[in-house]
């Protein structure tokens, strides 16, 4: 038997698929491969970690695909979603993140920092309140003319004024919009008509569990640009918190999100609308010098209007602002001021080159859209192109296709999609990058155009299948995932020409790429409600093809955590009848491992989830039943599933706290609760992997990696403290962690971690006898 070998989330240097470099006779060909360009073999594709497929599958999944309203039919998810990327969601959460709240400790470094009040200030001179929207008059009556509170600059029913009412009712706003629509500004704001005279800046990378550890007493706090994501959601329980501890201490809070939070309860997200451009530039004009000039005639001026006409970020109308200053002094000329104008140009561009009509490559575009919604726009433009490519060749086969270079402008194609574009970060393996993204304005516009086109033109489903097979095969993990997403969609309308057509060819390919698909499309389709998901699971898992297995047991790693207990009874039912054929297959030696690795991601996602609901029952139920299990032909698949659950953390590229720690820490220790039998199912399944003669190495250099997590982590401190007490139920147990932690040396070479010496004078204490009948594991 192979160690399992330690696994940082993000990283994983093993390729267990040494299949691939060698030919096979049933793998399908390159004919799906619109371009021509794909070879037989694909030696290039990189090994995956469970727990990363999953990430990504978050990362990359288009927000409708895990909401609650997209079900056909009615709601297309059997419950409400927290993988998200738009809109304000509630309920309970289904699949599951990567992010906890921790309640243990706190950090040693300053997370905020002071606003100076003078700031707030000059900037309270320039501000413009946005006014109401004139599509909520209906909303509750209230006429746009209604008289204001007392000498209350803002409009009553504007955005402003409804998150001044919730920010003073809960202590607590969230504001969320584009990066580029002044949002900060209006937050301060905020606070200042909220009453407070002192201001502070909070980490925005601070997790949304540690927020109220940085609230200071009657102080206005910021935190700006907050990342809310499937990974890591705004839950209610974080707001009421938060709003709990700004009312104890005579303090408010505003939360400034991007324009697609994902907020479970609590304090519902205001979307921020800033004024229109010509009153952002009256309201920096009026306290400028301008020689004379009065603000309406400047705005009279052609150049001036025609940068109006179009909306521009609120920073750039400041910038603006004083070019028209200072034209008005004389220090800049009206060919200058022009200058900046540069969109009434483009306009002209879209004038010779727009397109009366919709064309095929129009409704190309359209189709790609689906597919990329909330995706980049230069992305969903490039590959619309090849479909109409192969669309052009069903429609005029003797034709070829005729791609315009300059045809529609992106912004004329977007609007006349009833899209909108918007600016936020695109996460990468390198970090965010920020980027022009489009969103169709009805959320359910892209699910029904794909399955109306699925489902009611079928002679349009040859182009569509080569298209996402192309997509399937694409180096962009992005484009992999939408196009198992758009498969999800054409399987829940239509299962058996989804499955026939695509899944069951990807589900059978040699590639992992196509095998991923597979496994990404039916866990997305599950969500979706498409029929008989986890049948086909149960079939593939046990399938004379280990293809077929290699994709359930993916699949299981992306939403066996919907169904644990028949996750793992399937996934346990699969090794023993890979031990009963002799071992894993011939051109699959890993096959153990990667059982183990969707064992762990399905576990370690299903007690996250349980442990957000406080549902501790949930969370120890599977983890108790393991070592149980760790004896006969399912020992090696215990012992790996452990190691490999504890290498995932909370942050990128294995930073931040490990996942299964932080489980153990908010675990309840008192005797006779649910979390009492978590912590003794992993105290004994800890100590089953470093007795193991094989899986001690890595298990020890899991260890070395928790203790040095806990460095800057009280909490994790303590945990692991509670965990080593566990631990320690014999002299050996005593020998070999002091050893590891007296020999634990730090990053690059550096002395010890002072956390580890810590840890040693803890385990170098007397061993107590009595700590045996300790660790013996409680009964329910």
């Amino acid at each position: 038997m192979n160690a399992p070998h330690e696994h940082e989330a993000g990283q994983d240097a093993r390729d267990p698929r040494p299949e691939r470099s060698g030919t096979d006779p049933d793998t399908p060909d390159a004919a799906g491969d619109p371009t021509g360009a794909e070879e037989a073999t694909d030696t290039g594709d990189e090994t995956e970690h469970a727990w990363d497929s999953r990430r990504d599958l978050y990362r990359h999944s288009p927000g409708i695909m895990l909401g609650h309203s997209a079900r056909i039919g009615g709601s297309l998810v059997g419950g409400d979603q927290h993988g998200v990327s738009g809109g304000h969601v509630t309920g309970d959460v289904i699949l599951g993140g990567s992010k906890v709240e921790y309640h243990l400790g706190a950090d040693t470094e300053e997370r905020s920092g002071e606003i100076p009040r003078t700031e707030v200030e000059a900037l309270a001179r320039t501000f413009v309140y946005p006014p109401r929207d004139a599509a909520d008059d209906e909303d509750d009556g209230t006429a746009p003319g209604d008289a204001r509170e007392g000498d209350e600059p803002w409009e009553p029913g504007s955005p402003f004024a409804l998150a001044l009412a919730g920010l003073r009712e809960h202590r607590v706003a969230v504001l969320s919009g584009p990066a580029t629509t002044g949002r900060g500004a209006a937050a301060l704001m905020l606070l200042r008509a909220a009453g407070a005279r002192s201001y502070r800046a909070l980490d925005p990378a601070l997790p949304p569990g540690r927020l109220a550890g940085e609230l200071r007493e009657g102080c206005g706090h910021l935190v700006a640009d907050f990342v809310t994501s499937a990974e890591r959601p705004l839950r209610e329980h974080h707001i009421r918190a938060l709003s709990e501890r700004l009312h104890a201490t005579d303090s408010h809070l505003v939360l400034v999100v991007g324009p697609h939070p994902v907020v479970h309860g609590g304090v519902a997200p205001v979307a921020w609308r800033p004024p229109a451009p010509a009153a952002l530039l009256a309201g920096h004009l009026r306290h400028e010098d301008l020689g004379g000039h009065g603000v309406d005639a400047l705005l009279a001026l052609d150049e001036v209007r025609s940068v109006l006409a179009h909306h521009r970020p609120v920073a750039d109308t400041a910038r603006f602002a004083e070019r028209v200053a200072g034209y008005a002094r004389g220090t800049v000329s009206l060919a200058d001021l022009g200058a900046f104008g540069h969109f009434a140009a483009e306009r002209q561009v879209r004038e010779w080159f727009d397109s009366a009509d919709h064309t095929l490559h129009d409704k190309a575009f359209l189709i790609a859209l689906a597919t990329f919604d909330e995706a980049p726009y230069p992305l969903t433009a490039e590959l619309s192109d090849v479909l109409f490519g192969l669309l052009q060749r069903i429609e005029n086969p003797g034709e070829p296709a005729r791609i315009p270079v300059f045809g529609t402008s992106s912004a004329q194609r977007v609007e006349r999609a009833l899209a909108d574009r918007y600016q936020e970060p695109e996460d990468t393996d390198w970090g965010p990058v920020l980027q022009t993204k489009v969103q169709f304005r009805d959320r359910l516009t892209a699910i029904t155009l794909l399955r109306e086109v699925w489902t009611g033109h079928p002679s349009a489903r040859p182009a569509l299948v080569a298209w996402l097979r192309h997509l399937a095969a694409d180096p962009r993990p992005v484009v992999r995932t939408r196009a198992a997403a758009t498969a999800a969609v054409m399987a829940a309308a239509d299962l058996p020409s989804a499955m026939a057509l695509l899944i069951r060819s990807w589900a059978a390919d040699r590639r992992l790429r196509g095998r991923l698909a597979a496994a990404n499309a039916l866990a997305l389709a599950h969500h979706l409600g498409a029929p008989h998901v986890s049948r086909i699971l149960a079939q593939w898992c046990t399938s004379p093809d280990h293809r077929l297995r290699w994709t359930a047991v993916r699949c299981y790693a992306l939403v066996g955590d919907a169904f644990p207990q028949e996750a793992l009874t399937a996934l346990t039912e699969a090794v023993r009848g890979m031990e009963a054929r002799g071992g894993p297959a011939r051109g699959w030696a890993e096959e153990r491992d990667d059982l183990a690795q969707s064992a762990a991601a399905l576990l370690l996602a299903a007690g996250q989830e349980a442990a957000a609901r406080d549902d501790w029952d949930a969370v120890a139920g599977p983890w108790e039943a393991l070592p149980r299990l760790a004896q006969g032909a399912t020992r090696d698949f215990v012992l790996r599933t452990m190691v490999h659950a504890c290498g995932p953390t909370d942050g990128p590229a294995g930073t931040g706290r490990p996942l299964l720690l932080d489980l153990f820490a908010r675990a309840d220790p008192r005797q006779g609760t649910d979390g009492a039998v978590l912590r003794h199912s992993l105290a004994a399944l800890w100590r089953r992997v470093l007795n193991d003669p094989v899986c001690s190495a890595s298990a020890l250099a899991t260890m070395r990696q928790w203790v040095r997590a806990a460095e800057d982590d009280p909490g994790a401190e303590t945990a692991l403290a509670e965990l080593m007490d566990l631990l320690t139920v014999s002299t050996e147990d005593h020998r070999r962690l002091a050893y590891l932690l007296e020999n634990l040396g730090g990053e690059a070479g550096s002395a010890p971690p002072a956390v580890a010496l810590r840890l040693h004078a803890l385990v170098s204490a007397p061993h107590a006898d009595a700590r045996t009948t300790a660790a013996a594991t409680p009964s329910r």
